[in-house]
């Protein structure tokens, strides 16, 4: 788990955030975070902000806990984890729901 790796102060800023988005629904909670980790992913240079966004969108999701995957907009989340399982489960979803992959890659072409 990446939480677990994380310092104190990251622990606590992931809490936060957690707290904050937890009651919020999936289109609303993915915008934050986007936000979030492009901040937080700044200072670290073009090289390791992509990294550091979807470490930070992988920490929360894991306090967030192990809900099944409903949304769409959840899916998308899911799908930029660096967890195995989390990204599993977002694109199980949208091959069960292929109508919603435009809304996660809307270059994609659905059939």
């Amino acid at each position: 788990m990446i939480y677990e790796k994380l310092n104190p102060e990251m622990q606590s800023t992931v809490d936060a955030y957690v707290g904050r988005i937890g009651p919020l629904d999936w289109r609303r909670r993915g915008t934050l975070l986007a936000e979030a980790g492009a901040t937080l992913g700044a200072e670290l240079g073009p090289e390791k902000s992509g990294l550091a966004a979807r470490g930070f969108v992988t920490a929360v999701l894991e306090r967030l806990g192990p809900p099944e995957v409903t949304n769409p907009f959840q899916a998308a989340l899911y799908l930029a984890s660096l967890d195995e399982d989390h990204r599993a489960q977002g694109e199980r979803f949208l091959q069960e729901n292929p109508q919603y992959r435009e809304v996660v890659d809307p270059d994609s072409e659905v059939s």
